[in-house]
């Protein structure tokens, strides 16, 4: 099959760092390709205004894509950006990792703690929780406040930061999961494994869960509903 992920724009030794993260996420014979749009999540704050700047962007490559012979969609990132315009201009499926992710802790336990990376963004994530009817299983959202832009050179604080808020939603909050709303930090600079041996409850990883998401979906033939998604009349 063929997935096509759908990044923004980065620096070449950043590009090549999230390019190798996604590639490990696939399972054997899954060819991926890379759409990139003009729009970057690097430098601007992850927030809700970049996201609906992107979402043609990324609803522009998935049609492409479909076009081209690809299988399904990802928009790489849990901001799900352009995830529901697309879905209604596309037959192929295409996944968020934010709302993937999130249904998939859903399944694991009730009571799970969002780690962001920073607190600015944090309003656009509970509305994205409340859509996606996960927001009554989410017991804290903690932030890093490690900008994306900083994230590769303050990788020893954002690891840090990282098991600093998760400890304390498990503590103060009783989380039973955690889920790293960020990809740059879990699977990009950090394994989800390691984080899980440290804090002691299970570490989820948005980026392979979309990428297999989409795999299964593919290998099962399913798809969006048209009533839910109708094609555009005009």
């Amino acid at each position: 099959m063929k997935i096509m992920v759908v990044m923004g724009e980065y620096p070449a030794d950043e590009r090549e760092r999230r390019r190798q993260a996604v590639l490990k996420c696939a399972s054997a014979g899954t060819e991926i390709g890379f759409g990139v749009i003009k729009a970057t999540f690097f430098v601007r704050a992850n927030a809700q205004i970049n996201a609906l700047a992107a979402g043609p962007l990324v609803a522009e490559v998935a049609q492409k894509a479909e076009a081209e012979g690809y299988d399904a969609v990802v928009p790489f990132g849990t901001l799900d950006a352009g995830v529901e315009l697309a879905r209604n201009l596309v037959r192929i499926p295409v996944v968020g990792a934010g709302q993937s992710v999130m249904h998939l802790g859903v399944q694991l336990s009730n009571r799970l703690g969002i780690v962001a990376y920073e607190r600015s963004s944090i309003p656009f994530i509970r509305k994205n929780l409340q859509a996606w009817r996960v927001l009554d299983s989410v017991v804290g959202i903690e932030a890093v406040e490690i900008p994306l832009l900083d994230s590769t050179q303050n990788r020893t604080a954002m690891r840090d930061r990282f098991l600093e808020v998760s400890r304390r939603m498990i503590e103060n909050d009783d989380a039973e999961i955690i889920v790293p709303m960020g990809v740059t930090m879990v699977p990009v600079q950090y394994s989800p494994v390691e984080f899980a041996k440290e804090i002691g409850v299970p570490v989820l990883d948005a980026l392979a869960t979309s990428i297999q998401t989409a795999e299964m979906m593919v290998r099962t033939g399913a798809v969006h509903s048209l009533k839910t998604y109708p094609r555009p009349t005009i």
